[in-house]
């Protein structure tokens, strides 16, 4: 980060890690995926491209780093995963886990049970279940799915996989399916002293990114705005690497937040839950303090993306991205949470629902950034729910996605809240909503009536996901599955 960077020059991150056992430093270009990494550079083409937008799972890699004591596998789509952050972390592909002279357990098990057929996505499978296998050695049916729900088999072998699974779980043990030279890299990230920001080298090669800096600090990173003001921020990459890879568009200079501690914590208050913009969605879905006093919001986790992506896309990111279908946006609005917006000059609060100015337009000024996200405390005398309509469970963008948010005592409502995504150029809170249900009756409320009362309060547009009538239906479907929940759950009482 000491380097001095002159605007239009391109560069080169110089960086050190772990490729399948082996430590290795490369000069890299700047914000170049690691699957484009590895198929340029080092020619290791085991690892397959097919959607280059996170979406089939066939570019899965494997990486492994210490976190809080414990060293991590993850497993992650390579086609987003800017090669930069490889930095003191292991990578494994498929060419370290097996050869064809002596194949690994979980490619022989899937070779056995005939889970291969034209062997296109295999490699993904295989580094999915070895991230998997290598934190939950008997995982149950449910984690497997998860594990392999961002992973498509293009010939359907889905069952024969599962049968290979069942048998790792039931008869491999770890010692097996994690190599001895995975286990002596472990000590090695341990003892990893390369604690400064990877190089910076100039180069003459024009690239899609000229610049891609990882700050430590926020003295740093705001020297580093006040610097190149047309720098983009960048967290988990998801959306930005599916602009630089699909649509080929060029960024002058990424700054990465992800090493900025500040930005990485999440903790409780008494004001509630802040959680860093760089939080990943895996680290809030196996929070505790998540699980226990936001159930809603776990829950929710599991149903966006897949777990490839979710391992280093972020909450901030999903935010600072605006989109009307974003998946946490409603929920949070309901919640009332707001924002901490820093740049080098201020600190400023914003609730969230007026952080949202027109169609991915944010309040947020030039060289300020999302620092975190503050939900505040649920009691138990709140309904809180939120439900995504899409064409798949995971992997996929919803139609319509709407989160409500019902205050209540003695069956008498207090105060309500319904937010929705997919019907407008922003997500929006109802207006109708509030008002009909304020100070009613739990068991006189009318679910039927209301759902299409509040479906007449938007004009859904007509897209790809579904048409405007369609999308009406869903927010009236959403809204009487939500009320008659609530009078079930009254009447049990």
């Amino acid at each position: 980060m000491k380097n001095q960077i002159t605007q239009y020059e391109t560069h080169l991150n110089r960086i050190t890690f772990f490729l399948n056992g082996e430590k290795i430093t490369a000069d890299i270009p700047a914000g170049i995926s690691t699957l484009d990494w590895l198929h340029t550079k080092k020619h290791l083409y085991g690892t397959k491209c097919s959607c280059n937008e996170g979406d089939c799972g066939a570019c899965t890699v494997v990486i492994a780093f210490p976190f809080e004591g414990i060293i991590i596998y993850q497993a992650i789509t390579s086609c987003l995963y800017p090669a930069a952050k490889l930095h003191g972390k292991h990578l494994i592909t498929i060419e370290g886990l097996g050869s064809p002279e002596k194949l690994h357990p979980i490619q022989q098990a899937l070779l056995t049970h005939h889970g291969i057929q034209c062997g296109y996505c295999t490699p993904g499978f295989v580094l999915s279940l070895f991230a998997l296998f290598a934190m939950q050695p008997h995982p149950d049916r449910k984690t497997v799915f998860s594990a392999l729900e961002g992973n498509l088999c293009r010939c359907g072998t889905y069952q024969n996989i599962l049968n290979a699974v069942d048998e790792l779980s039931a008869n491999q043990n770890v010692k097996d399916l994690v190599p001895a030279w995975c286990r002596k890299v472990e000590q090695e990230l341990f003892r990893f002293q390369e604690q400064d920001s990877m190089l910076v080298v100039k180069t003459e090669i024009p690239q899609q990114v000229n610049c891609y800096l990882m700050p430590e600090t926020t003295k740093q990173l705001f020297d580093l705005c006040a610097e190149h003001p047309e720098s983009v921020f960048i967290a988990g990459g998801t959306d930005i690497m599916v602009q630089k890879n699909i649509n080929r568009k060029e960024f002058p200079f990424l700054i990465d937040l992800t090493a900025i501690p500040e930005f990485n914590r999440l903790y409780l208050q008494q004001d509630g839950l802040h959680i860093g913009s760089a939080v990943t969605y895996n680290q809030l879905w196996e929070s505790g303090i998540v699980k226990t006093h936001f159930p809603v919001l776990h829950n929710l986790i599991s149903q966006i993306a897949s777990q490839q992506i979710r391992n280093f896309g972020t909450l901030g990111g999903n935010i600072a991205n605006a989109s009307p279908v974003g998946d946490t946006i409603p929920l949070l609005m309901v919640l009332n949470a707001s924002l901490w917006l820093q740049s080098q000059l201020e600190l400023r609060h914003i609730p969230l629902k007026d952080f949202f100015l027109a169609y991915r337009k944010t309040a947020l000024q030039k060289g300020e950034i999302i620092k975190e996200i503050i939900i505040p405390p649920l009691t138990e005398d709140n309904y809180v729910k939120t439900v995504k309509s899409a064409k798949r469970q995971s992997v996929d963008i919803s139609s319509v996605i709407t989160a409500v948010n019902i205050e209540y005592k003695n069956g008498r409502i207090i105060n309500s809240a319904l937010a929705i995504g997919g019907v407008a150029s922003i997500p929006v809170l109802s207006k109708k909503f509030p008002f009909l249900l304020k100070s009613k009756q739990i068991k006189a409320l009318d679910p039927a009536a209301i759902g299409k009362e509040i479906e007449s309060e938007f004009e859904p547009i007509t897209d790809v996901r579904g048409t405007a009538l369609f999308r009406r239906e869903l927010i009236r479907n959403h809204l009487i599955l939500y009320l008659q929940e609530l009078q079930e759950a009254e009447n049990e009482l």
